[in-house]
């Protein structure tokens, strides 16, 4: 999955917690540094998160990423 914007993978992220069954709350102490509250304005748009904050939900909900990079 080519993913390019940091609301596509927001919304993978949110499409994926949701199909395994996974909380908020769940996945926020799988990050270790996350909040219910953080997670939720990521998700509605309230704030926009970080590649970095990105990788961290992704990676509590078992997404794995991979970064290619190359010259247009």
């Amino acid at each position: 999955m080519k993913i390019e914007t940091k609301q596509q993978l927001l919304d993978f992220i949110e499409e994926t917690r949701k199909a395994k069954g996974i909380s908020i709350n769940t996945a926020c102490a799988k990050t270790g540094n996350f909040t219910q509250a953080m997670w939720s304005r990521f998700k509605l748009g309230q704030r926009e998160p970080s590649w970095d904050k990105l990788y961290q939900m992704a990676k509590a909900v078992g997404i794995r990423i991979h970064v290619s990079a190359r010259l247009g």
